[in-house]
């Protein structure tokens, strides 16, 4: 367990140190996911994601070995920020609760795919050791590096060539 801890804080570690620039117009997001999606990049999206009839701030995040970008649309709320990452057959979310980040399955008012689906696809290790990624309050650009890094190994490998 000591071992798991350590690897993860150096991991994190690496990713805030890979985090090379700020999203806006432009510019990118870019970094080393750490698996076999490689290389990440992160840029404003030009067409925005529309979730409950509102238009949010859109992301397409992009790795150097998959084929489709991932879209993240950010959600803005009271108490959370909600990050809805999908793909043409994926959907997941990463949210707060209670200050912890980290994933959850998708809420019933975001989703789009079949739950059974997306389930299916889970790399249901990874997902339970994915619920508490960090304590500590982020930057929005800090949260999206760390959904390029962790997304990759949510996803059951035996899926990895649908990307």
């Amino acid at each position: 367990m000591k071992t798991k801890m350590y690897f993860l804080g150096i991991f994190l570690l690496t990713l805030v140190m890979g985090v090379s620039a700020k999203v806006k117009e432009g510019q990118a997001i870019t970094g080393n996911s750490m698996t076999n999606f490689g290389k990440y990049t992160i840029v404003m999206s030009e067409s925005p994601m529309v979730i409950n009839n509102q238009t949010v701030t859109t992301y397409e995040l992009m790795y150097e070995n998959t084929a489709n970008p991932v879209r993240i649309g950010v959600v803005k709320e009271k108490k959370c920020t909600t990050f809805v990452v999908r793909s043409d057959q994926f959907e997941v979310q990463y949210a707060c609760d209670k200050g912890i980040f980290g994933v959850q399955k998708m809420d019933k008012k975001y989703r789009q795919l079949p739950e059974a689906t997306c389930d299916s696809k889970f790399n249901k290790v990874s997902f339970y050791a994915q619920r508490v990624i960090t304590q500590k309050p982020k930057s929005e650009d800090e949260l999206l590096g760390l959904i390029a890094c962790y997304f990759p190994n949510l996803v059951d490998e035996q899926y990895h060539a649908q990307f």
